[in-house]
């Protein structure tokens, strides 16, 4: 069995839920960060483990966290989720190395075909 291993950061506990129900169902596991640094330490000293990361922000911090993120593994798919000005976000996170990006409202059924998309997984589980 195949997992992937997604790293989100959001402020919005509504919607950690909503990523991670959805994509749960389709053999992901999240590891939820709820801040810039947080995100960045985890993203940089686990970087190799990932194999995908949703940016739940739509501000200067996000795309700074999109670049480091890139920096330190440069393969690792990252998804920009906007929620103000789509367009020029959007355009400012493929700039930089997004791999998608969604307008919020976000449905389970985007998060999903984007996952399916993107995500390789790296860590393979042996059937018990």
């Amino acid at each position: 069995m195949k997992i992937c291993l997604a790293l989100l950061l959001t402020h919005d506990p509504n919607f950690e839920k909503a990523v991670t129900d959805a994509l749960a169902e389709s053999g992901a596991k999240i590891l939820s960060t709820h801040d810039v640094d947080q995100a960045l330490r985890t993203g940089c000293q686990r970087a190799a483990e990932f194999d995908l990361a949703i940016l739940d922000r739509s501000d200067c911090h996000a795309i700074t966290l999109l670049s480091a993120l890139k920096a330190c593994r440069h393969d690792l798919p990252v998804v920009v989720i906007t929620s103000s000005e789509p367009c020029h976000c959007a355009a400012l996170a493929y700039a930089n190395g997004a791999a998608a990006c969604l307008a919020k409202p976000v449905s389970a059924e985007d998060l999903t075909v984007v996952f399916r998309q993107l995500c390789e997984p790296k860590l393979k589980l042996a059937a018990v």
